[in-house]
């Protein structure tokens, strides 16, 4: 059978050396800012990332047909750190996890889907600002990155405010359109 021959390159496909470098370079500090709000402990988030991923390695030809390898490691993490707050809280009076129902606990932890989707929408925004002209761009930043008032930013481009409204207009005209466009099914 293909499927179960490790020599077989069809069934290493999803998980070849570049392939499986490139989700761990894209996932790897996500993964670990998830885990370390769950955690609380950078090393530990860390240690559990890592392990997470060296067991998809080691079983790559089972997870290769896997729908989403994003959302399956997220909520990999989230269980796999789950289990180290168990194992840490265990036998400690007061605090202990064992005792809160399942659905509290589950309640403080984000969803990893969720998680994913403001991924994406973040480097959506991002590509939408920079599809702005630049004049646009400059004044959107200085006021929705850099705080500015309308005022500050006339003053420091040398532009009226009513440019200044102008172009935050024109910039949110553009924006909705290029992120309600790659929302489009």
């Amino acid at each position: 059978m293909a499927g179960n021959n490790p020599n077989n390159k069809e069934s290493l496909d999803p998980f070849l050396d570049k392939n499986f470098t490139g989700l761990f370079q894209e996932l790897y500090s996500p993964l670990c800012r998830y885990c370390m709000k769950l955690v609380g402990e950078k090393d530990m988030a860390e240690d559990i990332v890592q392990e997470q991923f060296v067991y998809i390695w080691e079983h790559r030809h089972r997870l290769a047909n896997s729908v989403s390898l994003k959302f399956y490691l997220f909520t990999a993490v989230k269980h796999r750190s789950i289990n180290y707050l168990k194992k840490r809280f265990s036998g400690k009076s007061g605090d202990c996890l064992e005792s809160l129902p399942a659905t509290v606990l589950m309640d403080k932890i984000p969803d990893p889907s969720v998680l994913l989707e403001n991924m994406e929408l973040g480097r959506v925004i991002e590509h939408a600002i920079a599809q702005l002209p630049e004049k646009c761009r400059i004044i959107f930043t200085m006021k929705k990155i850099g705080e500015y008032s309308n005022k500050e930013i006339a003053r420091n481009l040398k532009i009226s405010v009513k440019t200044v409204e102008n172009q935050m207009t024109i910039a949110f005209k553009k924006l909705i359109s290029n992120i309600s466009d790659h929302w489009r099914y």
